[in-house]
């Protein structure tokens, strides 16, 4: 008799459903890391700005150019802001995406122990069957040996 697990199907629609939200979870890994990198690259131009208006500064210049140097360099920090929020966006995101993959797997998770329990009992059922064929076998050995 073959092993027949009647939840199959709720198993691989579980699995199906932990593949894509651990593949959503994936997605939101690498948009927090791009915003990340955004984040990194912006914050070593800002650094590299500072000593080009550091440097600038020592020069004389117009009133005009130091305006548009400091509203640069004001835009650079709003920018960063900016960063920083959608990057704080992107871990609420990131950690939703989390918990959903980690519910689908412990659904996923609790079917699978469920299955390979009902495995166990099958193969106890089966043993169970086997010995009572080998008994039956041996009996009818006895007996046919008692007849002889």
């Amino acid at each position: 008799m073959k092993f027949n697990f009647n939840l199959q199907r709720i198993l691989d629609l579980k699995e199906k459903f932990e593949n894509i939200e651990k593949e959503n979870l994936s997605k939101k890994i690498n948009e927090r890391m791009q915003v990340e990198n955004s984040i990194s690259n912006l914050d070593k131009k800002i650094n590299d700005y500072g000593l080009y208006f550091d440097n600038e500064l020592k020069n004389s210049l117009s009133s005009t150019k130091v305006q548009e140097l400091i509203k640069y360099r004001h835009f650079l920090k709003q920018k960063r802001i900016e960063l920083i929020k959608q990057y704080q966006k992107k871990l609420r995101e990131e950690e939703k995406a989390r918990k959903k993959f980690l519910e689908a797997k412990k659904e996923k998770d609790i079917i699978e122990k469920l299955k390979f329990r009902k495995y166990e009992e099958y193969l106890s059922q089966e043993k169970i069957i086997e010995a009572k064929e080998m008994d039956e076998i041996a009996q009818k050995m006895y007996i046919n040996r008692e007849k002889d």
